[in-house]
């Protein structure tokens, strides 16, 4: 992978983090519910330090970065995609959320596997874990939600 390469595919990643942000953000002012206005409002902040990240790999490529490697439920696998309402209940709201954030630690994990540069390969390997330590946070947030009687 070529400098100019790397370059578009940090780009490319930035614009989906800003995606996120904006869509967490729209998401925060169309729903009714308190709860979940404010998940989908710290998403929003999340999704905005994602992008500063990247920012700072754009400019630093071999910036040291390293996130706690978490086990994944599964929970998003067994999910579907819930339709963004205003009427979306909490469980509904971290259901989209999940998804959201396994289909950006798949992203990352295809850019790892699609390079062959030990280091460069690292960071995208990070960032899935990343995107992937959000999914399971969240995944234990729909557990509580959805599944009360589990705890």
């Amino acid at each position: 992978m070529d400098a100019e390469q790397f370059d578009r595919i940090i780009q490319d990643a930035i614009q989906g983090e800003i995606e996120a942000r904006d869509f967490y953000a729209a998401a925060a002012d169309r729903v009714e519910a308190p709860a979940v206005k404010e998940i989908f409002a710290r998403l929003s902040k999340e999704e905005d330090g994602h992008r500063h990240r990247l920012q700072t790999i754009k400019s630093d490529p071999m910036a040291k970065m390293e996130f706690q490697k978490v086990e994944d439920f599964g929970v998003a696998e067994e999910q579907d995609w819930p339709k963004l309402s205003l009427e979306m209940s909490p469980a509904e709201a971290l259901q989209l959320s999940i998804k959201k954030e396994q289909a950006a630690m798949e992203n990352y994990q295809t850019l790892a596997s699609s390079i062959e540069n030990a280091e460069l390969k690292k960071v995208f390997v990070e960032l899935s874990e990343m995107e992937r330590g959000h999914k399971v946070y969240l995944e234990k947030l729909f557990i509580n939600v959805a599944y009360p009687e589990a705890w």
